[in-house]
């Protein structure tokens, strides 16, 4: 699997799927193509992709808390 770079980085990708309930899921994987993160089931198509839309609206502004 080819990865995909956005401005010269590499960049992860998110993939929608159905789970062995038919239900909608998404991923998203690493460059190397390993899963990072699995999604919550959703009903349909629409409500995965807001989703995912939540997902980088909310990554992109989270802070990281060291609990250590």
């Amino acid at each position: 699997m080819a990865a995909a770079t956005q401005g010269g980085v590499m960049a992860g990708r998110f993939e929608i799927f159905r789970d062995d309930q038919e239900r909608f899921r998404f991923r998203l994987t690493g460059e190397d193509g390993s899963t990072l993160i699995t999604s919550e089931p959703y009903e349909d198509k629409e409500t995965t992709v807001d989703g995912i839309n939540g997902l980088r609206d909310c990554a992109s502004m989270a802070l990281v808390a060291d609990l250590t």
